[in-house]
């Protein structure tokens, strides 16, 4: 029987992960292998900004690799010592603005390993959107480094193409039919069909980080913030876009609901979450406005991964979904 995988807290990465991923640095091959052996265990694998909770992580044996995040020249590892709300307090109050980095390889291969070293015959990583980080090509190097350490075994790695806690529900999808004794083709094959049915739609408070970081122009920025323009954003194709601009904030938090349920219509089964950066009220109003329209199996709270917090600042407030 396989052994517990940790919940793990590794090295630091001293090196920048959000580089290029074109580059020679994040070449590797992930070409999916086949398992025919039914009974092998299949170890599920991801990384912080996934936000799975971390009860659900420890009952489902998901390893999560933390990013990391830099505070004036501070490394801080993402959900063990850095709090999301400390982030957002200490962006309001001392206007500092951090940056986020990805695991190193080291780390991914030091997971990998760590699960097959538990008794995992396969392992899968579930990975933040390869067009929002350099994580998913440094983890699918890792684990072909680690394949070649263990040929009897089998490391994939998938691009979620989500993020937040979007990704989360794709991680947790993977990881129940993991638990389920499922080899590795249909743990696979639960984790692309839930990418299919999962997303979020969020809205910002102020439009300031995004000019800070040089993702809109000073122009945008002034006229937006002017006119309260709240824009509704998500992640299409890999990559978070707008898909509307609101004014006021009790008009955005509608338009949050009236997306989730135009998205989510041919339900069964919803899972929700409301994701929130410090902005407590807004979240309790969306709460209250999605269970007036919508009639969720499960709705639970997320706090807003620090490592998109930082661009995007702290009053973001959202709805992650998956249907089935």
């Amino acid at each position: 029987m396989i052994q517990h995988c940790p919940f793990l807290m590794v090295g630091v990465s001293a090196d920048n992960s959000h580089g290029n991923p074109g580059s020679p640095m994040y070449a590797a091959n992930c070409t999916p292998k086949t398992i025919t052996d039914p009974e092998r265990i299949v170890a599920i694998v991801s990384d912080s900004v996934a936000q799975v909770p971390a009860e659900m992580a420890r009952q489902l044996d998901i390893t999560v690799i933390p990013f990391t995040v830099n505070i004036d020249g501070q490394w801080y590892l993402d959900g063990i010592d850095l709090a999301p709300q400390e982030l957002y307090r200490r962006m309001r109050l001392e206007n500092v603005m951090p940056t986020t980095t990805a695991p190193s390889l080291g780390q991914y291969q030091q997971a990998f390993e760590a699960c097959l070293h538990a008794g995992a015959q396969a392992v899968l990583c579930v990975a933040l959107s390869s067009k929002l980080s350099g994580g998913y090509s440094t983890a699918c190097q890792a684990a072909k480094i680690v394949q070649e350490e263990f040929p009897d075994r089998i490391v994939e790695v998938l691009d979620s193409r989500q993020a937040t806690i979007s990704q989360g529900f794709v991680v947790m999808a993977a990881a129940r039919a993991a638990a389920q004794g499922k080899p590795l083709a249909e743990v696979r094959r639960a984790a692309e069909e839930a990418k299919r049915r999962v997303g979020f739609a969020a809205t910002l408070e102020t439009l300031e980080y995004l000019a800070r970081g040089g993702r809109i122009g000073k122009a945008a920025y002034m006229l937006g913030n002017l006119i309260k323009i709240n824009p509704i954003l998500t992640i299409e194709e890999g990559e978070v876009t707008p898909v509307s601009r609101v004014r006021g904030e009790n008009h955005a938090l509608q338009a949050i609901v009236d997306y989730v349920a135009q998205q989510v219509k041919d339900h069964r089964v919803l899972h929700l979450a409301i994701m929130e950066a410090d902005a407590p009220e807004q979240a309790a109003r969306l709460r209250e406005l999605t269970l007036q329209k919508l009639r969720p199996t499960e709705l639970f709270h997320s706090e807003f991964t620090p490592v998109m917090g930082v661009h995007t600042g702290p009053g973001l407030v959202g709805l992650g979904y998956y249907y089935e």
